[in-house]
C-alpha cells in the first residue's frame, strides 16, 4: 500500500495524469481512489465533446489512447469565426500550420479510453468505488479509504473536479465568478457536409459553436445562452428548437448545414469560472478543473488541464527538489491566461455597446489580415 502518487479522483483529469505519471517510469507507483465504479462502468454520454488541442492529442499518443479514439474523432482542418452580420471574420486553416488544427471528441469516448488504458498499466492501481475517509499529512501522506485500508504516498493529487471537496476541506479560497449563461449541449445531423470546419459564431444572446464530429453531416453544438433565455429554448418542441438552431446556425450567408435535426439528448450546463488561490496544499497539488476552471468559449478548457499535467510530469523527469512550488508557479500562471483570456473574449463579444462591436469586427479583420499576429493566435490556441 506505498505508492509514489495517490490520486484522488478517477474522471478524465485522474486518469490521464495517473497514465502520464506511469509513462514517467515504470518504477513510479500510482493509486487512484474513485467512488465510482470506473473500472466495470462506461461512462454514459452527457452532451459534451471536447476539442483536443495539437498539444494535448500529442499527450493522447505518449500515454497510448489516440489510436483507440479515432474511430470517433471529427478533425477540424479550420476555424471560423463570426461576429453577427458583421463582415469581418477570422478564420484558421489548416495550410497556416501545416497540420490539422485539432479533434473533436466527445468526452465519454476519451474517457473509457483512458479507463482501458489503465487497465493495461501494471504500476496504477484503482480503489473503485472507494471513498476517502481520512488524510494525514506528515513525512508522506496517508489517505484512509472505506475499506479500511490506508494508501500511503508521497504525494497526493487532487483530480476531484472543479467544484473540489479537497479544495473546500483545506480552505483553499476560490474566486468564483458566474456568467449567469447556461451552456445547452447536443449533437445534430445535418442535410449538408461540415467540411470539418469547427464555428464559433457570436449572435445576440450568446455565441453558438458548432463542432464537427466523425461523420460529416454531424456536429456537436454548444449554444449559450442567458439563464432565463436557456430554460425558454430547452422548453420549446422539437420542431420549433430546431427552426431557432438551424436559424442561428445560418446566420452568416456563406455558412450552410441545409435541414438540421437533432440527433442525440439536450443537455445543459450553469457557466461558472473558478480559481483557486494556490495550486497546492502541504503535499497535495490541485490537478485540472479542481485548481482552476475556465468559461468554454474557446474550448480550452480540458487543453488547460493536460498543460497542467505536463508541467507536472517535467518536474517529476527532472526530480525537481521544489516540485510543489514550481507546480504552482508554472502551472498558475498558465491557469491565469486562460482563465482571464476567456472572461475577456466572453465580456468583448457579450456587451452591446457599438463603438465596442465596431472595434470588436475591426480587430478580427485586422487578425485575419496580419500572417504573424495570426500564428501567434493559432500556435496559443492549438499548442503548435
Amino acid at each position: 500500500m506505498n505508492f509514489d502518487f495517490t490520486i484522488i479522483g478517477g474522471s478524465f483529469a485522474g486518469m490521464t495524469s495517473a497514465l502520464a505519471l506511469s509513462n514517467v517510469s515504470p518504477d513510479l507507483k500510482i493509486a487512484i481512489i474513485e467512488k465510482q465504479n470506473i473500472l466495470k462502468e462506461d461512462k454514459k454520454r452527457d452532451g459534451r465533446a471536447y476539442a483536443i488541442s495539437s498539444a494535448s492529442l500529442k499527450l493522447f499518443k505518449e500515454i497510448g489512447i489516440f489510436d483507440e479514439l479515432q474511430t470517433e474523432a471529427g478533425i477540424i482542418s479550420d476555424i471560423k469565426i463570426t461576429d453577427y452580420k458583421s463582415p469581418f471574420f477570422l478564420d484558421f486553416l489548416k495550410r497556416e500550420t501545416g497540420g490539422d488544427l485539432g479533434q473533436i471528441i466527445e468526452n465519454y469516448h476519451i474517457h473509457n479510453a483512458l479507463r482501458n488504458q489503465i487497465l493495461q498499466r501494471k504500476n496504477i492501481s484503482v480503489f473503485a468505488p472507494n471513498f476517502y475517509q481520512e488524510i494525514k499529512f506528515e513525512n508522506e501522506v496517508a489517505v484512509k479509504i472505506d475499506s479500511g485500508e490506508v494508501i500511503r504516498s508521497k504525494l497526493l493529487l487532487a483530480c476531484d473536479g472543479r467544484f473540489s471537496k479537497l479544495r473546500e476541506i483545506y480552505q483553499i479560497h476560490t474566486t468564483t465568478k458566474k456568467y449567469g449563461q447556461t451552456a445547452i449541449v447536443f449533437n445534430v445531423e445535418h442535410a449538408l457536409p461540415h467540411q470539418n470546419i469547427a464555428h464559433e459564431k457570436f449572435l445576440p444572446g450568446g455565441p453558438l459553436a458548432i463542432l464537427p464530429l466523425k461523420n460529416p453531416n454531424h456536429s456537436s453544438i454548444v449554444w449559450i445562452a442567458p439563464d432565463h433565455l436557456a430554460q425558454v429554448i430547452l422548453a420549446l418542441d422539437e420542431k420549433n428548437f430546431a427552426q431557432q438552431l438551424m436559424k442561428k446556425m445560418e446566420d452568416c450567408q456563406e455558412d450552410k448545414f441545409g435541414e438540421i435535426k437533432v440527433i442525440s439528448e439536450k443537455f445543459s450546463y450553469p457557466l461558472i469560472a473558478i480559481e483557486a488561490e494556490k495550486f497546492f496544499h502541504k503535499k497535495m497539488l490541485l490537478i485540472g478543473d479542481a485548481a482552476c476552471g475556465v468559461h468554454p468559449i474557446a474550448g480550452q478548457g480540458f487543453n488547460l488541464a493536460v498543460t497542467g499535467i505536463n508541467i507536472l510530469c517535467e518536474l517529476v523527469k527532472n526530480s525537481d527538489q521544489n516540485l510543489i512550488e514550481t507546480y504552482n508557479k508554472k502551472t498558475k500562471s498558465e491557469a491565469r491566461k486562460m482563465l482571464v483570456a476567456t472572461d475577456i473574449l466572453n465580456s468583448l463579444f457579450e456587451t452591446k455597446s457599438l463603438s465596442i462591436s465596431l472595434l470588436r469586427d475591426f480587430g478580427l479583420g485586422l487578425v485575419n489580415k496580419l500572417p504573424r499576429l495570426k500564428k501567434f493566435f493559432i500556435k496559443s490556441a492549438g499548442g503548435f
